[in-house]
């Protein structure tokens, strides 16, 4: 069983770092998401009672676009493929981003609402995502509501 989740989870972080992406926003703007790869599996289970899919998308958020608040119904691995992109969580009162650049990888976890933007005005930001626990034929992203932390 071990081995099955370590293996699964390596090839959705090859996959990652190869293509992938992360999902559209609440109300998005300068984003193109392309999924590469979905697949439901009734036997890979990560915390989930019943057959899930794992979705691996490539998200690309032009000079100045956002994803928008969002949340997911699972845990995502992203990775920056170029450029740079900065990540708020909902739960921080000081509205305090994370800025990560391209080689560099982070995770969205499940439930937390997260806004994430390319702050650059010049450069195009790509993300590699692979997404665990979407429901079969389902949504990588849940639109929420602005959680009133931050200016936007």
């Amino acid at each position: 069983m071990n081995r099955k989740i370590f293996f699964a989870i390596g090839v959705a972080v090859v996959i990652a770092g190869v293509s992938a992406g992360l999902s559209l926003a609440t109300p998005g703007a300068g984003t193109v998401t392309a999924e590469f790869a979905r697949a439901t599996r009734a036997h890979f289970h990560v915390n989930a009672s019943s057959a899930s899919d794992v979705v691996v998308s490539e998200v690309s958020y032009a000079a100045g676009g956002y994803s928008g608040w969002h949340s997911h119904p699972g845990k995502v691995v992203v990775g920056v493929q170029r450029g740079a992109f900065t990540l708020y969580r909902g739960d921080d009162p000081t509205c305090t981003g994370t800025t990560y650049t391209a080689g560099q990888v982070f995770v969205e976890r499940p439930s937390v609402v997260y806004y994430g933007r390319n702050e650059s005005t010049t450069t195009a930001a790509v993300l590699n995502a692979t997404f665990f626990k979407v429901p079969v034929a389902g949504s990588v992203r849940i639109d929420q509501p602005a959680p009133g932390n931050c200016p936007f």
